[in-house]
């Protein structure tokens, strides 16, 4: 039967318990919520919201001229991010070269009880 050594085994213990204190790494597939891109992505929403009008709806290229963004392709993304948040509406209909997306900001909702 092989013997183990108390030094072992304590030096064993010591690296248990140095381990189970230290946070473990940082996966590689999260990523930092403070990055640049992420907070210009927020920021481009927040811009849309501001500046798209309730109940009309406008295609991609439209709201991004309306935030004079050079580029549609990165409002079409955050579009369908503000989409799948509930914050606007999509709908599909067939353009003149194809399907076309439309959005439209969603109107706030007033509460309908009376306060007496």
């Amino acid at each position: 039967m092989p013997s183990v050594s108390a030094h072992s085994l304590v030096s064993a213990m010591v690296q248990k318990a140095r381990t189970s204190l230290v946070p473990p790494p940082r996966q590689l597939t999260e990523r930092a919520s403070n990055d640049p891109q992420r907070m210009r992505a927020r920021r481009t929403e927040a811009e849309i919201l501001a500046k798209m009008p309730f109940d009309e709806w406008l295609s991609c290229t439209a709201v991004s001229r309306l935030i004079g963004a050079p580029d549609d392709r990165k409002t079409r993304a955050r579009l369908d991010r503000l989409a799948r948040d509930g914050q606007v509406e999509r709908k599909r209909e067939q353009g003149s070269h194809g399907p076309v997306y439309l959005f439209k900001r969603f109107r706030k909702e007033r509460p309908t009880g009376r306060r007496w």
